[in-house]
């Protein structure tokens, strides 16, 4: 049984199963014989090369050299080589995925989605394309799936905003929104970049304390900035995927 729908290696399983793709599918697997012709295969039966009961390993590497030749060539819009060459590589990469996930608690659908992306990345360099073999193939694989991991841990999700708006809830009219509200500050949330994240930009008043208690930022009357002694002045920030954090300003003074 495969894993959710929005699974990217499930989503290329199913595009195989289907017996009139992998039976419209060929590759021509040169022999050693000068004079024999190159040998014919379905997608089915490459797959059965590779993995199947008793796997012949100097054939099995004449056939994933061409896979990733045919891959490496192909410009259809469909991309069926390229597709092919991570259908193939997906029985080589499932033990990884299940790792990453199990020991760093990554989302398996974002890690298969990173390995199809670095498959894919690998396929279309030309730089040292005609050293590009299965192992080094499947390695930019794995290198990029634990990165994607490791990475989400140093990322901490803020509940900040929502303890605010439970203590104190936002203005309830626009009149009053614009009305400036004494020792309050106006907190501005923008749109990040890409399609995901906000519709429109965010606005919503504040006490500067709530903001104060957790290290932020704040903008003052004379352009200095304050910030609670909790935050450690000494550590950078890393960039990442966060929300996007602006500087408070207090109200009334919109440009």
């Amino acid at each position: 049984m495969y894993p959710p729908h929005s699974s990217a290696f499930a989503s290329v399983r199913r595009h195989f199963d289907d017996p009139r793709t992998s039976d419209a599918v060929f590759v021509l697997v040169p022999t050693d014989a000068d004079e024999a012709d190159p040998v014919r295969l379905t997608a089915a039966e490459t797959h059965d090369a590779l993995y199947g009961p008793d796997p012949d390993p100097q054939f099995a590497s004449a056939v994933w050299k061409e896979v990733i030749r045919t891959a490496q060539s192909d410009l259809t819009p469909d991309s069926t080589g390229k597709l092919l060459a991570i259908w193939l590589a997906l029985p080589r990469l499932t033990g990884t995925v299940h790792r990453v996930c199990t020991r760093l608690r990554a989302d398996r659908s974002d890690v298969e989605a990173e390995m199809v992306l670095a498959l894919l990345e690998k396929l279309a360099e030309r730089d040292g394309a005609i050293h590009l073999t299965d192992s080094s193939l499947l390695h930019a694989a794995r290198a990029r799936a634990w990165h994607l991991a490791r990475e989400g841990l140093r990322e901490f999700p803020s509940t900040q905003i929502e303890r605010i708006t439970e203590e104190h809830g936002l203005t309830a009219s626009s009149e009053e929104a614009d009305a400036p509200a004494e020792g309050s500050l106006d907190v501005r949330v923008d749109r990040p970049d890409g399609a995901d994240g906000l519709c429109a930009p965010l606005r919503f008043r504040v006490r500067p304390e709530h903001l104060r208690r957790q290290g932020i930022f704040i903008d003052t009357d004379d352009g200095s900035q304050d910030r609670s002694t909790g935050h450690s002045p000494g550590k950078r920030r890393r960039p990442g995927r966060r929300a996007d954090a602006r500087p408070v300003r207090p109200a009334g003074r919109r440009g």
